[in-house]
């Protein structure tokens, strides 16, 4: 934990957000059917939102900001997930790619309508040294 705090500081001090930042948008949504007279209640899970930067870039893990901006339903959920990790410095490294999925689940009850959820992040990208 205190080497991720380091190296977290560490990636900041070397490479300032503001100085070398590009900003990153990501957005997922879903809408359910409407919950059924019986009282089925109807899900979805959207498409998975992929964002990857370019090489020779990183996205920075700890500028991830936003959440569920839009929801209605009995279960809303954003899922994140990061991949294609690369090393920044030695022992420091971060991601290429973030996926972002929204989940939704209609309203419990009888007869009552749709369930949706709307995601939407903002990820800083920052050019590696090299």
């Amino acid at each position: 934990m205190i080497a991720k705090l380091w190296a977290s500081v560490f990636f900041s001090t070397i490479f300032p957000v503001s100085a070398f930042a590009d900003t990153q948008e990501i957005v997922a949504e879903c809408r359910t059917q409407g919950t059924s007279l019986p009282g089925a209640v109807g899900g979805c899970d959207s498409q998975v939102s992929r964002l990857t930067a370019p090489e020779g870039y990183a996205l920075l893990r700890e500028s991830l900001k936003g959440g569920l901006v839009e929801k209605n339903g009995s279960e809303n959920d954003c899922r994140i997930g990061w991949a294609d990790y690369v090393d920044v410095i030695p022992g420091v490294t971060q991601p290429r790619t973030i996926t972002l999925q929204a989940h939704a689940r209609s309203p419990k009850g009888h007869g009552f309508g749709r369930g949706w959820t709307k995601c939407k992040y903002t990820v800083e990208m920052v050019k590696l040294p090299g």
